[in-house]
This record gives structure tokens, sequence and C-alpha cells, in this order.
């Protein structure tokens, strides 16, 4: 009876700890306790495929209860762009999420994915027209969200952030652009610039646009460079994703399923998982306080230190294929059964 009942006991005990671990692991669904990080993401969703493997990810974040999928901008002209942004929506079930188109001038570089994935998959938009000016979702959204709460990630050109940040007072809220930003942004968290110094395509597209957002902008700016996403090759098992989805179909026009770099899912993670002591807090290291300068002609930038700077950039530290492992998990994200 005696050896039984340490059996039992250590039974029990070897639960409990396995409890414990699950309360406790990085990642886990249990850790949905904590608040969620409210996040608006601003994509171009044309030129490259990784911003299609971020949204992706938001969904699932926001079904694990890790963020608040608050809406999503889109800051290429191509109208197909939109619609990819729609159909994955859709597919994750959240059809009705904010979602905003550029109106005014901006960039258009083509996709090898966006107008065969609008038109092969449902969605609730028949065209781009039919989404609002991404200035006033942007205006809407951060007008209801508590003072200096809403994180901010930009995965593509700065033309939005540029627009909101000299846009005029509206039914939404009383302030302009730049004084709505102070009052309810807490982070920018971008995808752009090559650090110490290089060209990098969310920079220069848009050069103009990108130094006015920038130099304009009055929060915090943690930049996550080109250098940050290359090494970390993501896509390795979405084969196995069920044919019906947008995100395989997109990887699948672009390169064939292929293993590819994850610029804009680096963004993404640290934006969720990196604040706060996140399970992300450690995965990159960062710069001392100082500012990006970028050459409006050709786009290309340099860091300068300063001590008085908003600016800081992610320096790689941990070992880019187990981020990759990482992301690869969020990204073969399926979507919940029922209502999201």
């Amino acid at each position: 009876m005696r050896k039984e009942s340490k059996q039992v006991f250590r039974q029990v005990r070897w639960c409990w700890l396995v409890l414990a671990f699950l309360l406790i692991a990085p990642g886990s669904p249990v850790q949905a306790e904590e608040e969620p990080i409210p996040i608006i993401l601003d994509t171009d969703m044309e030129s490259d495929v990784d911003d299609v493997g971020a949204l992706a990810m938001l969904h699932a974040f926001a079904d694990r209860g890790e963020a608040e999928a608050l809406g999503v901008v889109v800051s290429a002209k191509n109208p197909y762009a939109t619609l990819t942004a729609d159909r994955v929506n859709t597919y994750f079930g959240r059809p009705d999420l904010p979602l905003g188109q550029l109106k005014g001038e901006g960039v258009d570089r083509g996709s090898r994915y966006a107008q065969q994935v609008a038109e092969e998959f449902p969605g609730e938009l028949e065209t781009a027209g039919d989404a609002p000016d991404a200035v006033e979702v942007y205006r809407e959204i951060l007008s209801a969200q508590p003072d200096d709460s809403v994180v901010i990630v930009t995965i593509g050109y700065k033309t939005n952030v540029r627009d909101l940040l000299f846009s005029e007072p509206c039914e939404h809220s009383e302030l302009d652009g730049r004084e709505l930003v102070d009052q309810k942004v807490r982070l920018w968290v971008c995808m752009g610039g090559q650090f110490p110094e290089g060209r990098e395509a969310n920079i220069l597209w848009d050069a103009q646009a990108s130094v006015e957002a920038i130099e304009a902008w009055p929060t915090e700016i943690i930049f996550s460079g080109w250098e940050i996403g290359t090494p970390i090759m993501t896509a390795n098992e979405l084969d196995e994703l069920p044919e019906d989805s947008p995100v395989r179909r997109s990887y699948e026009l672009f390169n064939d399923l292929q293993p590819h770099h994850s610029w804009d899912q680096a963004a993404l993670l640290y934006a969720v998982r990196g604040l706060d002591d996140g399970p992300a807090a450690d995965y990159w290291d960062f710069s001392e306080p100082g500012r990006i300068v970028i050459d409006p002609e050709d786009g290309s930038n340099t860091w300068e230190a300063d001590p008085e700077g908003t600016h800081r950039h992610k320096i790689e530290r941990r070992d880019p294929g187990l981020i990759a492992d990482e992301l690869d998990e969020l990204m073969m994200h399926l979507p919940q059964d029922g209502e999201n």
C-alpha cells in the first residue's frame, strides 16, 4: 500500500508540474490572462509575401488573446493589395476588421500574388475603392483607444503614417494627427531601414514620406531592420496548410512555397511578445538611443547616435533558426471554429 501511495503521489506531483509549466511557458494559450497588445498593422501587401505571413500571425495572436487586432491599413496603391488583406481577414473569421486603403498618391510596385488571391478567395470587398480612407480608419481607431496604449506596426511604405500625422481634426477627434498620435500611441515598431547603414525598400519607396513621417513622429520608434529579418527563413511547412488557405496560396504564387526571409514577421513578433518583459523580450539587443537619417533622394539611411534621440534599432541576439521555428508555428495557425 505504501509503495502504491508513493506512486500515486508522484503521478499527482507530475501533473501539477506539467500544469505549472503550461502556465508559464512562452506562447502558452494560458498566458492569455495578460492584457492583449492593441495593434494596428500598416502593410503594403504587394511586393513581397512576408506581409501575408505577418497578417496571418496577427490573427494567430488575436485568437490566442496575445494581441487585439484593431485594424489593418494598406499603404500601397495596388488595388489588389487591399483585397488580399480583406481575403486573409475573411479567412480567419474577421471580415469586419477595420480595413483602410491609401486614397492619395502612393506607390504601386505590382505583385506576384495579390490579384490571384483577390480573385480566387471570398471576401467582403468587391473593389479596393469600397474600403475607407486609411487615414480615416487610423483616426477612428485611435480616438476610441485609451491614452498611450496602441502599438502601430508598419511593414510597408510610410505614406499612411505621414498622412495621418498631417491630418486635420475630424468628427472622430478634435486633435490634429500629430496630437492624436502623441496622445494615443505607445510605440511605433517600424520594419524599415538597414543598420548601421544601407538602403531598404520600405524606406526608399516614397522616401519623402519616410522622411516626413519619421521626423514628425512624436513618440518612440523601434526599427526592425533589413538585417534582422534576412537570416530568419520561414514558410518551411506552409505546404501542409489546406488548399483553401490564402496564406498558402500567396506563398505558392510568390515562390512556390520555398523558405523565405521574415522581415515583417520579426517586427510583429517583437511588438506582441517583446514588450513588457514578454517571452520574446530577450530575442534582440537594442542600439543606444539615436536617430535614423534618410537621404530623400535615394532612400538610403545611416544611423546617428544621440542620447536625446527617440529611435532605437534591433540587434541580432537569438539564433535566427529558433525565431524562425516560432514564426512558422504562428503562420501555420488555422481559423477558429465559429465566430472570432
